[in-house]
């Protein structure tokens, strides 16, 4: 009985010490949101909670209906980790799938990660390519050979807990505006002038529709834009560039652009 109490004691100690290393290194991927078409950049970060780390590797795979991997870079941390300098041996691979990396801090072990949280150690770069929700999660099966997602510590492998990040795919949704219909009544008069200069010189309210004031289009807004549509109006000048003098919208507009309009 009692060799079974200390077998049992011994177990409990190796379970313990297990689960304590699994929980001191933590690996996460951040979270965020693109435009379909568009693209972002996830981080990828290391909280370290029990020794030195000598190296790291990892995969991050993504679903390549949704995203599409196109670059990874060193992170803060990374570019810095060996006392000031990159580490010697850095390789990043890049897949539509996702994306690899292995890092050695030193070869002969004049550095190491210390014990602390937030560590940077990647940027992916990926484009969204449907619309809705996917997930970026670390993985095993990347590579050829597969590259294992594993922290080195004391020259021992050590698969650390990992936190999938989120990514969502949404469609950008922008709205048809006329030019020079600052005001958004649906027309281009005098009001719309009377409204841009009140709006630049007297405190006046904002438009709406932002880059509806552009009358001129010059790619800014000032007083020379209240005297193209009064020039327009009275004295037989150019009419504005499109959108006009029906609803639309241009190349590379954002929601920002115009929150709300007449059309």
């Amino acid at each position: 009985m009692r060799k079974l109490f200390q077998t049992m004691a011994l177990l409990l100690v190796v379970i313990t010490a297990n689960f304590a290393v699994a929980q001191d290194y933590v690996m996460t991927i951040s979270s965020g949101t693109m435009n379909v078409g568009g693209s972002g950049d996830l981080s990828i970060t290391l909280d370290n909670n029990g020794g030195n780390v000598q190296g790291w590797s990892y995969g991050a795979c993504n679903d390549t209906a949704m995203l599409t991997c196109t670059g990874a870079a060193d992170g803060s941390t990374t570019a810095t980790v060996k006392n000031g300098d990159p580490p010697d041996f850095n390789q990043i691979s890049v897949f539509d799938e996702g994306f690899t990396c292995g890092v050695v801090i030193c070869f002969v072990g004049c550095a190491t990660l210390a014990p602390g949280t937030g560590y940077e150690l990647n940027v992916a770069s990926y484009s969204c390519t449907a619309e809705g929700s996917t997930s970026v999660s670390f993985c095993d099966s990347l590579g050829s050979p597969a590259v294992a997602t594993v922290v080195v510590v004391d020259g021992a492998s050590v698969p650390p807990e990992q936190n999938s990040g989120t990514v969502m795919c949404q469609i950008l949704v922008t709205s048809d505006w006329v030019r020079g219909d600052a005001n958004g009544d649906s027309t281009v008069n005098i009001g719309d002038g009377i409204w841009i200069i009140s709006e630049l010189f007297l405190g006046g309210a904002a438009s709406s529709c932002a880059v509806a004031r552009d009358a001129n289009d010059d790619g800014n807004v000032d007083a020379a834009d209240a005297v193209h549509i009064f020039s327009y109006r009275f004295l037989n000048g150019p009419m504005p560039s499109a959108p006009f003098p029906g609803c639309g919208q241009v190349s590379g507009q954002t929601p920002e652009d115009c929150e709300g309009s007449g059309c």
